[in-house]
C-alpha cells in the first residue's frame, strides 16, 4: 500500500534542480500569467500550494498572506519570484508537502492549456524525481488532459499518447471476434426504472481465452435502451455515452490486464469513474442517476475507481490526524486522531467515534472546522494524507450548529439541520419539504428496505408496516408518514426525520458527522440512535464522528472509540482517551471518568456537606436526606461519614 506523503522523500539537491528547471520557463505559472488585479495571476497559483487566507501576513497593514502577496506581487510588483518562493514561503527548505504541491501545480491541467505543455514539464521533471525514487504519474483526466500527482516509486509514468487512440475492438453481442485481443459486451436486459443499460464485459486474449471483467452499465443521453443504439463494434464511444463499472473489482481487473493502457480503454468506454469530467457531464442524466448509480456498489465504484487505478487501497485512506485551532485558543494548534479501522471489513467495531466533554470545550467547533477543512480540501490540515471520503453528511438538530455556512462547491457535502443558508431557522413546512425530497430520493435509490430496517429499531411494528409498500421493491410512503406526525412523540418524529435524512444522503465510504444527537431525546432513544448509526455505517461502509454530552452514547462504544475533550490548566484544548473500558460500563463510572470536575459532582458534595452541618450522627443526617425506606447509595453514605468524622 502506497502512503504517498510519508514515503515521498526528495533531497535538498533534487528540490533545487527541479526548482531551477521549472523557473527556467518564463511561463511556468501558465494561465495565471495575468498582470492585472482582476485577472488570474500568480497569487491564484500560490493558493494552489499554500492556504494563503489562513496564513499570517508579514506586513501589519494586511490581515493575511493572500493580501500580503497580492500587494507585493500584483499591485507593487516588488517581490521577485526567487524571493517569493525561496524566502517568503520557504519552498525549498519547508515541509515536503508544499514542494510536492508546487510540482503538481506546474503540470496541472488547470495551469497548462494543452497536453503537449503538460508533457514537456513532465518529461523534464521525472528524470530528476527518479533520482530520489519518485515519479509524476497520472491520476485522472480533466478536460481530456492528464492530471499528474507525485508518487513514490518509478516505472508507471504516463507515456505520450492520445487517449482516444484505443486499438482494441469492443464488440456488442457479436460472436465475430476474430481480431484478438478484443473486448466483448454481453447485454443483459435488466430493467432499472425503464432503463436497460447492463452488460457483462469479457476480455479475449491472443489465444482466445475468455476472462470476465465484471458488470458495466452504459447509457446514452436521451435513450432508455442502450442495446438499441450502441454500435455493434467500436474503438471508442462518442461523448453522448457514459459507462460505469458496478464495483471496484471491475477497475482492478482491467488495470491488471491492460496496465498503463487501461486509461485508453476507459476513455474509449467514456467511463465516469476514471474521468471526473464525464461524471460531471452526466450527473443530471436520468439514466445515469437511476440506472448506472442504482446499486451502492456502483456508487462506491464511481467515487473510488480512480483511486484503485492509481494504486491506492481505499480502506487505508480514511484514518487520519486532523490539525486545527479553536476560537478560544486561536494561537494554539492541536492534533486529534481518528482511527476507523478498515471500513470495508465486516466485523469492524470502530466505525463510530464519539467526542465528549463539558460545555465550552469546543466539540461543536471542532466538528464544524473538520467539515469545512474537508469541504474546502485543506489538505495541509491532515496527516499523513487527506482522507478519502466520497461525501460528508453533517447532521444536527441543535439551534447552535455551524454546519449551515459551509461553502462546498468542490466537494460532495450535505447539511441536514434546522438552519437555512443564511443561518435562520427553517420553518416546519420547509423541514417537511426537505424530508419529503429525501424520502423521494430514498425510493429513487431503492433504499426503502434499508430505511425500513433502520426505522425498525425505533418504531413499533404497527406503524412500521403502514409506512412501507412491499411489492417488487420496498417503497417508503411519505404521505402516510406525514399523517403520523401528530400521533408520534416528538422524540420519535425527530429520530425518524434524522434517519430519513441520513439514509437519503449517505454514500459508500461516506463520513457522517452528528452534533449532539441526544438533544430532545429520552435515554432509550439515545441508545437506539447509536444502534441505527452503526447499522447505517456498516451497510454503507461508512464512518461517523459524533459530538455528545451523553454518557449513554459512551456506554455503547468501546473506549478506543471515545475521545474526551477538556481544557488544561492554562485553558488550552486537550484531547485524551478513556482510562476505563466504556462499553457496558456503569454510568456513574463513566460520568466520573469524563466529568470528574463537573458541576454535578460539586453540587452533590455541597448538598451533603450542608446536610451534615450541626449534626452529630449519621441517623440525624439521614432523617433529612433519606426518602422513606429507600437506602442511601454507598457513595453518599461514605461521604456523610467522612464529613461527620473528618471535616
Amino acid at each position: 500500500m502506497i502512503d504517498q506523503n510519508e514515503q515521498i522523500q526528495i533531497s535538498a539537491e533534487t528540490r533545487r534542480s527541479i526548482f531551477n528547471k521549472i523557473m527556467s520557463h518564463a511561463d511556468f505559472i501558465g494561465v495565471f500569467q495575468g498582470s492585472n488585479y482582476e485577472d488570474q495571476n500568480i497569487v491564484d497559483f500560490l493558493k494552489m500550494i499554500w492556504d494563503l487566507p489562513t496564513m499570517p501576513s508579514e506586513d501589519p497593514r494586511f490581515k493575511n498572506a493572500e493580501a500580503d502577496a497580492r500587494q507585493h506581487l500584483v499591485n507593487n510588483n516588488d517581490w521577485s519570484l526567487t524571493y517569493t518562493f525561496e524566502q517568503r514561503f520557504n519552498l525549498l527548505a519547508g515541509d515536503i508537502i508544499y514542494f510536492v504541491k508546487f510540482v503538481e501545480a506546474c503540470v496541472s491541467p488547470f495551469v497548462r492549456s494543452t497536453i503537449d505543455e503538460i508533457m514537456q514539464y513532465v518529461d523534464e521533471i521525472n528524470p530528476l524525481l527518479n533520482k530520489d525514487n519518485c515519479e509524476l504519474a497520472i491520476e485522472d483526466y480533466i478536460n481530456d488532459r492528464p492530471h499528474f500527482i507525485v508518487k513514490p516509486g518509478t516505472g508507471f509514468s504516463f507515456k505520450r499518447k492520445n487517449i482516444e487512440s484505443n486499438s482494441i475492438t469492443i464488440y456488442v453481442d457479436n460472436n465475430n471476434k476474430d481480431d484478438k485481443p478484443c473486448f466483448f459486451l454481453e447485454s443483459k436486459l435488466w430493467d432499472d426504472y425503464g432503463h436497460k443499460t447492463l452488460f457483462i464485459l469479457h476480455y479475449f486474449d491472443h489465444a482466445g481465452n475468455d476472462s470476465i471483467m465484471g458488470r458495466v452499465k452504459i447509457c446514452k443521453k436521451g435513450e432508455n435502451k442502450t442495446l438499441d443504439v450502441i454500435p455493434k463494434s467500436f474503438l471508442s464511444l462518442d461523448t453522448n455515452y457514459c459507462s460505469l463499472g458496478q464495483d471496484t473489482s471491475y477497475y482492478s481487473k482491467i488495470k491488471r490486464i491492460l496496465g498503463e493502457d487501461a486509461m485508453v480503454f476507459f476513455y474509449a468506454m467514456k467511463d465516469a469513474a476514471a474521468f471526473s469530467q464525464i461524471s460531471d457531464d452526466f450527473e443530471n442524466d436520468l439514466g445515469f442517476k437511476h440506472s448506472l448509480l442504482r446499486d451502492n456498489s456502483a456508487d462506491t465504484a464511481l467515487n473510488l475507481g480512480r483511486y484503485v487505478l492509481a494504486g491506492f487501497d481505499p480502506d487505508d485512506r480514511v484514518n487520519f490526524t486532523y490539525k486545527t485551532q479553536l476560537a478560544y485558543a486561536p494561537d494554539f494548534g492541536f492534533n486529534i486522531k481518528f482511527d476507523f479501522g478498515k471500513i470495508n471489513q465486516e466485523d469492524n467495531f470502530n466505525r463510530v467515534i464519539a467526542i465528549i466533554g463539558e460545555n465550552g470545550v469546543g466539540k461543536t467547533s471542532l466538528l464544524s472546522n473538520l467539515a469545512k477543512s474537508m469541504a474546502n480540501q485543506q489538505k495541509d490540515c491532515f496527516l499523513p494524507h487527506y482522507p478519502l471520503f466520497t461525501k460528508v453528511v453533517a447532521v444536527s438538530y441543535s439551534m447552535f450548529d455551524r454546519f449551515y455556512d459551509i461553502d462546498a462547491r468542490t466537494f460532495n457535502f450535505e447539511y441536514c439541520g434546522m438552519h437555512n443558508n443564511e443561518g435562520g431557522l427553517m420553518s416546519l413546512e420547509q423541514l417537511k419539504a426537505r424530508h419529503k425530497r429525501n424520502a423521494e430520493t430514498i425510493n429513487a435509490l431503492n433504499r426503502g428496505l434499508n430505511l425500513k430496517k433502520f426505522l425498525g429499531k425505533i418504531l413499533p411494528d404497527g406503524i412500521l408496516e403502514d409506512l412501507f409498500e412491499e411489492y417488487i421493491e420496498t417503497k417508503f410512503k411519505y404521505d402516510v408518514y406525514e399523517d403520523y406526525y401528530g400521533k408520534m412523540s416528538s422524540g420519535q418524529t425527530m429520530l425518524t426525520n434524522l434517519i430519513i435524512d441520513i439514509t437519503a444522503n449517505v454514500r459508500s465510504n461516506c463520513l457522517i458527522m452528528i452534533d449532539e444527537p441526544e438533544v430532545h431525546l429520552h435515554p432509550n432513544a439515545i441508545t437506539q440512535i447509536i444502534h441505527v448509526v452503526n447499522l447505517v455505517c456498516e451497510r454503507f461502509s461508512s464512518c461517523c464522528i459524533m459530538a455528545t454530552h451523553s454518557p449513554l452514547v459512551i456506554q455503547s462504544l468501546l473506549s478506543r472509540n471515545v475521545l474526551i475533550m477538556e481544557r488544561d490548566i492554562d485553558g488550552m484544548p486537550v484531547v485524551r482517551q478513556m482510562r476505563v473500558e466504556s462499553l457496558g460500563e456503569n454510568l456513574t463510572t463513566i460520568n466520573e471518568e469524563i466529568f470528574s470536575n463537573g458541576q454535578q459532582e460539586k453540587y452533590y458534595r455541597r448538598l451533603i456537606k450542608k446536610a451534615v452541618e450541626g449534626k452529630e450522627s449519621i441517623d440525624q443526617v439521614l432523617l433529612n436526606l433519606q426518602n422513606g425506606d429507600l437506602p442511601m447509595s454507598l457513595a453518599s453514605y461514605m461521604l456523610i461519614d467522612k464529613y461527620l468524622n473528618h471535616d
